[in-house]
């Protein structure tokens, strides 16, 4: 090994570039097991660097210390950051592993004109108090997957907050729960009638890829101000897919 990388000293800066370029024309596609693969051969070329560097430093090899490590550093400035930029909207595959079933009865997000205002005149958008299956009703928006708007209409509830939380149906994942509960809550004074609670109230599902659609479980929940008590008001399926950003 110690021969190997004093004589091979400069073949590991452009292996690392060559696997770095692999690594981002994969990021265009769904997930492999080769992903893997080539992350674990760029995680081996990193750290076999400063030991080449150490053992050229030992036989004072200063002019290929300087080469190699200059030249590593160029590609993990410019290789790696754009390695990172392109993963931050990369596939995802989650839609693809999460297909949904044949049989099951869901609800597509209505479409909007204008995706600032996120109003239908859909005739869908009408809510009936003796429905439930219409007290709740999403938006997206239009060319960006993953952000969507909810209405919600309630009847007697006393002063608290309203907030989501969302369920891929097949396996019950929960879906973006560090950021999707805390964007969808909003506070409420008591209500006495059923009324609007909630007007447009804007949340993002990360999970997922534009247009890779899968079916999630949308569930309505309130926490009272006074007790801290929580429970679900009202769930209902929808087709979503996820924000790619």
């Amino acid at each position: 090994m110690k021969a190997f990388l004093k004589c091979y000293w400069l073949s590991l800066p452009v292996l690392l570039a060559v696997l770095l370029c692999l690594g981002i024309l994969l990021m265009f596609g769904y997930p492999t097991s080769l992903d893997l693969i080539v992350g674990l051969l760029e995680l081996l070329v990193i750290l076999a660097l400063p030991v080449s560097w150490f053992f050229l430093a030992r036989k004072k090899e200063w002019r290929k210390l300087a080469i190699s490590f200059a030249l590593s550093a160029f590609i993990v400035l410019t290789l790696g950051v754009l390695s990172t930029i392109v993963s931050m909207s990369s596939p995802d595959g989650f839609g693809r592993s999460h297909p949904i079933p044949r049989d099951l009865q869901y609800d597509i997000p209505l479409k909007s004109s204008d995706p600032f205002i996120y109003e239908s005149t859909d005739e869908t958008a009408q809510v009936d108090s003796t429905d439930s299956n219409t007290w709740l009703q999403i938006w997206d928006n239009p060319g960006q997957g993953g952000i969507y708007k909810y209405d919600f209409h309630y009847g007697t509830l006393p002063a608290g907050e309203i907030f989501l939380k969302c369920y891929e149906v097949t396996d019950n994942y929960r879906l973006s729960e560090e950021r999707l509960t805390e964007a969808s809550k909003v506070e409420i004074p008591a209500n006495s009638s059923f009324s609007k609670i909630v007007g447009k109230q804007e949340f993002i599902i990360y999970e997922g890829d534009f247009g890779d659609y899968y079916a999630a479980r949308i569930e309505v929940w309130f926490r009272d101000v006074e007790t801290g008590a929580e429970r679900k008001l009202l769930e209902k399926i929808y087709r979503v897919d996820g924000w790619m950003r």
